[in-house]
């Protein structure tokens, strides 16, 4: 399957060729995250379809859209 993956701020430099991963059919946002090389440390928020999941364990479908941001500090 592929899914859409938006990578923000620091992580932008891990997007995927054309912003598309593709990932075998069951594979959750870890999953994702691992293909992408995000360590989870890195994950402030991360959104399904423009919707807060908490749930690293979620299962993605088709054509989802990942959106990941890392932590921000501001010194």
């Amino acid at each position: 399957m592929q899914i859409r993956v938006k990578l923000m701020a620091a992580l932008k430099d891990k997007s995927p060729e054309g912003n598309v991963l593709s990932l075998a059919d069951g594979a959750t946002i870890n999953d994702a995250l691992v293909a992408l090389k995000v360590p989870g440390n890195f994950v402030h928020l991360v959104m399904v379809n423009n919707q807060m999941e908490r749930d690293r364990d979620r299962e993605l479908v088709e054509d989802d859209e990942l959106m990941v941001m890392p932590p921000v500090g501001a010194g």
